[in-house]
């Protein structure tokens, strides 16, 4: 089975996280949450408090966004460094909002298309191989989308790199989408 791993800094945004979770979780991955501060608990944007677990093996390693939350992300030098070895390991990398600041950052959009939220475009534009104005964009290992408006999108998106396309569809049909 595979693993997908989030990884949550106080301030991030909620449905950038509870979209995408809740829809792999539907299809049947084994989803993880993370803290990157140390402490099990994580608060988002909006006052919801999530008791997350340890760092573990994974398959695909995802930031949710949000202003505050991306901004702590971009703060902490173990989000940097296991950018760089999971995309050094061919690992999957999904970054949904702000959250691609991070991906720019970590120096791993270089060869890769990308999108974010409009307002991190300037951060994120000048690093990778082209933006691109689009809901999610897969290049290769790297998955980039725009906001809590298309986190379900998303969502479904690593489903299918995830657990198939049947697999993704299924669970899309299921919840009326």
């Amino acid at each position: 089975m595979s693993t997908v791993l989030f990884l949550l800094a106080d301030g991030f945004e909620e449905l950038e996280f509870i979209a995408p979770y809740d829809i792999l979780h539907r299809g049947g991955v084994d989803v993880k949450t993370a803290s990157i501060s140390g402490k099990c608990e994580v608060v988002g944007a909006h006052g919801l408090k999530i008791i997350t677990e340890n760092i573990v093996d994974f398959d695909m390693l995802v930031l949710p966004g949000g202003g505050v939350g991306t901004e702590n992300l971009l703060k902490s030098d173990l989000v940097k460094e296991l950018l760089i070895k999971s995309y050094a390991d061919g690992k999957k990398i999904a970054a949904i909002c702000a959250a691609p600041k991070v991906l720019a950052n970590a120096g791993i959009l270089a060869s890769h298309e990308a999108t974010s939220y409009p307002g991190a475009r300037a951060d994120v534009e000048p690093f990778c191989k082209k933006y691109l104005d689009a809901s999610v964009v897969i290049s290769e290992n790297i998955i980039t989308s725009r906001s809590a408006g298309t986190a379900a999108e998303f969502g479904f998106c690593l489903l299918s790199l995830m657990a198939g396309f049947e697999i993704s569809d299924s669970v899309k049909r299921k919840m009326f989408f």
